[in-house]
C-alpha cells in the first residue's frame, strides 16, 4: 500500500498526475515518449544474464524438467494454432522489452543489474512536470482522486520508484498495442478470479500477476514452456494438482490454474514471512533462487537486491516492477490514456460428458461451434474429450438443450476415433491401411509435421468414421503382433469396445422385432423416396440392408431392399 512505500504522499500523487498529464497535453505526450528510458547504468550486454520474459511459478535451480512423453506432444491442429499465436504474443512483448531496454537481448545472457531504484540521478518525475509547466497540484486535483480512494483500491503493496515509472511508459509506448488487448481480455477473468483468489485468503489484486504473465490468454505458453493464465511449468503446476497429458493441460484451465496459483502464491508469501515483493520474484525464478540472494546479499530487501544485488537476474529484478505498473494502469486504463473494448465475463454451465466423445458431437448437441467449446475449455488438447468422465463447460443457458439432445446420441456416434500404440514393424502407412484412414488424417490429428515423427511406442489417435471400424483395425494389427486382441487393447479402445458391442445388441434386437418386405429398385428410386412411401426413415433403410458409405449414396435398378412392412 502507498503508505509503506516510504515515498511523501504528494510523490505518488505527481507519478500519476504526470501519466494523467501527458495524456491530456499531445506536446508534453510527445516530450514523454522520448524520454530516456530507465536504466542509464545498465551493464554491456556481454555481461548480462535473464531469463525469459514470461513464464512465471518456476520451480528453484531446477535443472530441465523431465516430462511425460505424451504431455510433450503437439496439440491437435486448432488448439495448437490457438498456442502457437499466444506464443508469438508473448514473444513480441519480450522483444519490445528488449527494444526499450528493460532487458537482455538475449535469453540467458544480459545484465544482472536491474532498473536504478530512487529518484537520484535521472528524475522521470521532475522532467515530465518541468515539461508541464512545474505543475504542483496534488493528486485530488489533477487525477480526480484522493490519497484514500488510491490506497484502498489495491490490497497489494504498491511501491512508486522510477523502476515503476520505466514499465508504466513502456506499457504507454512500446508495448502499447499489447498492453491494451490485455485490458480487454481481464474483464473476462477478473470477475472469477478474484473470487477464487479471495476464498484462497490472499490478495484479489494478485490477478494483476496473471495480467504480466500471460496478458490473460488462457492459450498462453512462452519458449521456457510455461503454459496458461498463470504460466505454470509442468513441474510446479503438478505440485498443485493440475494434470497435464495427451488429452489435458490443466494449467489453462482458468480456475483450476487459478486455485493452484492461489496456492503457490500463498505458500510463497509464508515462505518469505509475508513479502509479497520476494514471493513474487519467488514465482519469477523459483523460490531457491531467492532464498540464495538472500543468503547472498545478506538482506531480505528486494529493492536492495535489485540494485545492489548480482544474485537475481534482470527479469526477476523487473518483474516486481512490472507487476505493480501493470496494477496501476489497469486500475486507473483511462488516466493512463487506455480506452479499450472491454470483453463480457466468462460464465458458463458446466454438464458431464460420461466417456470420451466427439467435440463436433458435443456442440453439436448444445447448438453452438466448436471454437466456443475450445474457448469456455481452453484446457481441452484434442478434438474430443478425455477418456472417462470429464466436467465441461457450456455457454450460459445451453445445459438443458445439450441435455435434451446428448441423450438422443447413441454411445457408437459419441466417439470417432481409437488409440493406437505403436510398435515395432508399424509404420504410419501401415497403420493408416488398417484403420482405412489416411496418413494426412492421422497427422493432421495428432499435430504431426512429418510421418518420422511416428515412433515405435508413440501413442497416437487415429480418427474414424465409425468406432467398431477402428477397433477391428486395431484387433486386426493386435492379431499380426501375435497378441490377443482384448487383453492387448488400450483403456479407451475397451470402453469403445463395450460401447460397440451394447449398440450392436440393441440394433439386433431393434432389426430383429421389424416385419420387413423385399422392395425391387427402380430407375430413378431414391432413398428418400423409397423410405416416404414406406412411411419410414432412410436410417432405418439403411440399417436393415447394413448400407453404408458408397452403398448409401447410390441404387441401381433391379437392387432388392429390404423395407418395413406396412401394416
Amino acid at each position: 500500500m502507498l503508505e509503506r512505500t516510504g515515498l511523501p504522499a504528494a510523490l505518488a500523487a505527481l507519478i500519476i498526475a504526470a501519466a494523467s498529464a501527458a495524456n491530456a497535453d499531445p506536446e508534453l505526450a510527445a516530450a514523454v515518449a522520448t524520454a530516456p528510458k530507465a536504466d542509464a547504468r545498465v551493464a554491456p550486454a556481454a555481461q548480462q544474464t535473464a531469463l525469459p520474459a514470461t513464464g512465471g511459478a518456476r520451480r528453484p535451480e531446477r535443472t530441465v524438467e523431465k516430462v511425460d512423453a505424451a504431455a510433450s506432444e503437439p496439440d491437435d491442429e486448432d488448439s495448437q494454432a490457438e498456442v502457437d499465436k499466444s506464443a508469438a504474443e508473448l514473444e513480441a512483448v519480450r522483444k519490445a522489452e528488449e527494444k526499450a531496454g528493460l532487458l537482455p537481448a538475449a535469453p540467458g545472457t544480459g545484465p544482472r543489474d536491474g532498473l536504478a531504484v530512487g529518484l537520484g540521478g535521472w528524475d522521470p518525475v521532475a522532467r515530465d512536470l518541468a515539461l508541464a509547466g512545474g505543475a504542483q497540484a496534488r493528486l485530488p486535483e489533477l487525477a480526480g482522486i484522493t490519497e484514500e480512494e488510491l490506497r484502498a483500491k489495491y490490497d497489494i503493496p504498491v511501491e512508486l520508484n522510477d523502476a515503476v515509472v520505466a514499465y508504466i511508459r513502456f506499457f504507454q509506448t512500446d508495448a502499447r498495442e499489447h498492453f491494451s488487448r490485455w485490458l480487454g481480455r481481464s474483464t473476462k477473468w477478473l470477475p472469477s478470479m478474484r473470487v477464487i483468489l479471495d476464498k484462497q485468503g490472499v490478495p484479489v489484486d494478485l490477478v494483476y500477476l496473471s495480467m504480466i504473465e500471460s496478458g490473460f490468454n488462457a492459450y498462453a505458453y512462452s519458449f521456457a514452456k510455461a503454459a496458461g493464465l498463470w504460466q505454470f511449468m509442468v513441474g510446479t503446476s503438478r505440485r498443485y494438482g493440475l494434470k497435464t497429458d495427451f488429452w489435458l493441460d490443466e494449467r489453462r484451465d482458468p480456475i483450476k490454474a487459478t486455485e493452484a496459483a492461489a496456492k503457490y502464491l500463498g505458500d510463497l508469501r509464508q515462505r518469505f514471512h509475508g513479502d509479497w515483493y520476494l514471493a513474487w520474484a519467488g514465482y519469477n525464478a523459483g523460490e531457491g533462487k531467492v532464498d540464495k540472494a538472500i543468503r547472498r546479499e545478506s538482506t531480505r530487501d528486494f529493492w536492495r537486491m535489485m540494485t545492489k544485488g548480482r544474485t537475481l537476474r534482470a527479469e526477476t529484478k523487473h518483474y516486481v516492477p512490472k507487476l505493480i505498473a501493470a496494477a496501476l494502469i489497469a486500475k486507473h486504463p483511462e488516466r493512463f490514456g487506455f480506452h479499450v473494448e472491454y470483453e463480457e465475463p466468462f460464465d458458463s454451465d458446466e454438464v458431464v460428458i460420461p466417456d470420451a466423445t466427439d467435440l463436433k458431437v458435443i456442440a453439436d448437441a448444445a447448438g453452438i461451434t466448436i471454437e466456443k467449446i475450445r474457448e469456455l475449455n481452453p484446457e481441452l488438447r484434442r478434438f474430443c474429450t478425455p477418456p472417462g468422465e470429464f466436467t465441461l463447460r457450456l455457454p450460459k443457458g445451453s445445459k438443458d438443450q445439450f441435455a435434451t439432445n446428448f441423450e438422443k446420441v447413441g454411445p457408437e456416434e459419441r466417439l470417432r476415433f481409437t488409440q493406437h500404440k505403436v510398435e515395432k514393424g508399424e509404420p504410419l502407412a501401415k497403420i493408416a491401411r488398417a484403420y482405412g484412414v489416411s496418413e494426412a488424417a492421422i497427422m493432421r490429428t495428432n499435430g504431426l509435421k512429418s510421418y518420422r515423427q511416428v515412433k515405435v511406442g508413440k501413442v497416437i489417435v487415429i480418427p474414424v468414421g465409425k468406432a467398431s471400424r477402428g477397433l477391428l483395425a486395431g484387433a486386426q494389427l493386435e492379431d499380426r503382433r501375435g497378441r490377443g486382441g482384448a487383453q492387448a487393447r488400450t483403456p479407451v479402445q475397451k470402453s469403445v469396445a463395450a460401447a460397440t458391442a451394447a449398440a450392436v445388441r440393441a440394433k439386433d434386437a431393434e432389426l430383429a422385432s421389424i416385419k420387413h418386405a423385399v422392395y425391387v429398385v427402380r430407375p430413378g428410386d431414391t432413398l428418400w423416396g423409397i423410405a416416404a412411401r414406406f412411411s419410414t426413415t432412410v436410417g432405418r433403410i439403411k440399417r436393415l440392408n447394413g448400407m453404408s458409405g458408397r452403398r448409401a449414396r447410390g441404387l441401381q435398378a433391379g437392387q432388392r431392399l429390404s423395407v418395413p412392412e406396412q401394416s
